[in-house]
Formats: C-alpha cells, sequence, structure tokens
C-alpha cells in the first residue's frame, strides 16, 4: 500500500509542474506576440513625416545647447521644424534642407559633424583611441602573464659540521653575554 501512496502523492504535482510549464508557455507566446505587433504599428507613419522627423533630430537648436530641434520646445526650435516640414513638402533633399540651415547659422547646428578637413578628426580619433588602448591592454597583459626572468641566485653556503659547531657556539655566547646579570645582595648581607 505504501507504494502506491506515495504515487498519489506525486501525481498531483507533477500536474501542478505540468500547468505551471503550460502557463508559463502561454505568457512567453503572448509576450512575443504583443513585442511583434507592437514593432509593426510604425508601418503606416508616411515617408514624408518620417523624413521630417529624422531631419529635426539631425539639426540642433540654436538656443538649447545639445537639444535637436525636435526635443526643444523654444519657440525658435518651433520655428525651424516648420521651415523643415515645408521644405520637405516642397520637395527638398535633407542635404539641401541641412544646408539651409547651415548657411543661416552654421555647421556646429547639425548634430553630426560633416565628415570633411578639420571635422574628420571628430571621427577618426575616437576609433583610434580605441584601438590604442585595446593594443596597450594587450601589450600589458601579455606582459604580465610572461613568467618572469629567473634571477641567478648564488648556491647558499653550506656548512661542515666542524663550522656549524663553532656557528653555534659563537651565537651561545652571545646571548649568555646579553642576560642580565642576577642582582648584588643589599647591605650588610654576604655570599655564602
Amino acid at each position: 500500500m505504501a507504494p502506491y501512496a506515495a504515487s498519489a502523492c506525486v501525481r498531483p504535482a507533477a500536474a501542478l509542474l505540468k500547468a505551471a510549464r503550460s502557463l508559463w508557455r502561454v505568457l512567453v507566446a503572448a509576450t512575443v506576440v504583443s513585442v511583434t505587433m507592437a514593432c509593426g504599428l510604425g508601418a503606416d507613419i508616411p515617408e514624408e513625416e518620417v523624413r521630417i522627423q529624422r531631419l529635426n533630430k539631425a539639426i540642433m537648436c540654436p538656443v538649447c545647447p545639445g537639444e535637436s530641434i525636435d526635443q526643444s520646445q523654444n519657440e525658435l526650435a518651433a520655428a525651424m521644424r516648420e521651415i523643415v516640414a515645408k521644405q520637405v513638402r516642397e520637395g527638398r533633399t535633407d542635404e539641401e534642407i541641412k544646408a539651409y540651415f547651415v548657411e543661416s547659422y552654421d555647421a556646429s547646428l547639425l548634430m553630426e559633424p560633416p565628415r570633411e578637413g578639420f571635422n574628420l578628426l571628430v571621427w577618426l580619433l575616437p576609433p583610434a583611441a580605441a584601438a590604442g588602448a585595446l593594443l596597450a591592454l594587450l601589450f600589458a597583459l601579455r606582459l604580465m602573464s610572461r613568467p618572469a626572468a629567473s634571477e641567478e641566485i648564488e648556491p647558499r653556503a653550506v656548512l661542515s659540521d666542524d663550522e656549524r659547531s663553532e656557528y653555534y657556539r659563537r651565537i651561545e655566547g652571545v646571548l649568555e653575554y646579553d642576560q642580565p646579570t642576577p642582582p648584588e645582595p643589599r647591605g650588610g648581607e654576604e655570599k655564602a
């Protein structure tokens, strides 16, 4: 009867485990479907609007440091967004629209500096510095992983038994010399 009782306890636990696994599968499937549907929602935005948003993110607000006209709430940024939208609807290219703002303000208005002249250093130095740091790190790790150069150590002196006995005798003599002498008797006491 004991084996039957044990299997009776295992059956509900196994059924519970199976139900928990099924629930997790359903939750994972629902999550995947939700994420997939959410990613596809942006597909119905017109191409013209996508271009306007991309340009608004590429042009910096001249009043607000470090913010694009897309992020800025300044009146000038709002006016610039309207100019971008108007020029896109007129059929101008992205480069023509950026060139218009560079002529009106400066090349520093672009969130991404042009890849020419002195600005080319902005694009080349960071990857070169990262590559140099990586090479320095690899070189340092290689040096640290090498075994240390073995320094030649002179062989230890080997003492004969007579030399060792003489050495110990001298040490004992020094130790006896350093020991405090017993105090002398006081007053009229004499040694017997």
